[in-house]
């Protein structure tokens, strides 16, 4: 009698042990892939867990997947792994109270909006805006926001690039295009039709803030007025600036020496009139942020001006030389979570 053959046998086992080797790998990969998207914040979830105490909102410039996203860390540890959020950004600002994304569309006939976010950073509406995106900020409490964009032009260095600036009210009626508010020069309204606003900063606490007004080929620093919508010249050659936390000092940049397309950031003591260079020498494009109150943060591409990518730097107002904070990010603002805002 013929014995049955054992083959089969061992081709099955063999067939099995590869069909568990398979699914374990499986498994193992969509663990990982799991734990890899809860350090990350998990960029299309919503559901990420948000840093404990001040972070630093900024835009993601990381290769891959999460390229443009809203990203957090945490203020007193840029070396952990950065928390991606869904929304994508071409411009970003955030406060405890909450914070907007000026982002593409899908719209070709309305490109570009911006949403607004919770304070958890979650997006909770959205307006138009019309143009390139180029700077954005929001109060710290979280009732007026600015955004600006390029309506012709791409750069603050183009021949006739035109701007428009607008501030808006969350949950109220819109505060409209800054450029019509009254420009005060030397004192008088200067009507001039080559206006252009942007670089806004808050003050906190009521309607005022600064920017920058270009008028006649000149840059001044203006205190602006929401109540009574107006923009008075305070000084010229200033760009883009940015209040203290403490509301004590402005950073800003300022064309200097004999080549007009070199910025560099200074300080200005709001008490005093004094005004200060810092440390960093590069000639950067960028509405400085405040880390804290004695350090300014900044965006500057890497390859040179206009580059796609780029990395956060940080100076100290008391000198020392610039560092690298974040690399592969741009658009850093810093802000505690509103369970810690305190009350004014």
């Amino acid at each position: 009698m013929t014995q049955p053959s054992t083959r089969g046998t061992g081709n099955d086992r063999l067939i099995k042990t590869a069909a568990v080797l398979v699914a374990a790998v499986a498994v193992g990969y969509v663990v990982l892939s799991v734990l890899r998207a809860g350090a990350t914040g998990a960029a299309g979830d919503g559901r990420a867990e948000l840093p404990e105490g001040r972070q630093v909102v900024f835009r993601s410039l990381r290769p891959g997947p999460e390229f443009g996203h809203l990203a957090v860390l945490p203020a007193a540890d840029v070396r952990r792994e950065r928390v991606v959020l869904p929304p994508r950004c071409e411009r970003t600002a955030a406060s405890p109270a909450g914070g907007l994304c000026l982002r593409q569309t899908r719209n070709p006939i309305q490109p570009f909006a911006v949403t607004l976010l919770d304070e958890r950073l979650r997006p909770e509406g959205e307006a138009p805006v019309t143009g390139i995106p180029s700077r954005a900020r929001i109060s710290e409490d979280g009732r007026y926001y600015a955004t600006t964009t390029f309506v012709t032009g791409h750069s603050y260095l183009s021949d006739g690039f035109s701007t428009e600036t607008l501030i808006g009210r969350v949950g109220g009626d819109p505060v409209g295009n800054v450029e019509r508010f009254t420009f005060l020069l030397n004192g008088r309204p200067n009507d001039n039709a080559d206006r252009n606003v942007w670089g806004v900063t808050f003050v906190p606490g009521g309607e005022r803030f600064f920017a920058t007004v270009a008028t006649q080929d000149r840059r001044y620093l203006v205190e602006g007025d929401i109540g009574r919508r107006t923009l008075t010249a305070l000084r010229e050659n200033a760009e883009c600036p940015s209040l203290s936390p403490d509301g004590g000092r402005l950073v800003y940049k300022k064309r200097t020496g004999l080549n007009t397309d070199v910025w560099r950031f200074h300080s200005l003591d709001l008490a005093t009139g004094a005004e200060t260079p810092l440390a960093e020498t590069r000639s950067v494009d960028d509405q400085a942020a405040w880390l804290d109150d004695d350090h300014v943060m900044y965006a500057v591409p890497k390859g040179g001006a206009g580059g796609r990518d780029a990395d956060v730097w940080v100076v100290s107002l008391s000198g020392g030389a610039p560092r690298l904070f974040i690399p592969d990010a741009d658009s850093p603002t810093a802000r505690a979570p509103a369970s810690e805002m305190p009350l004014r």
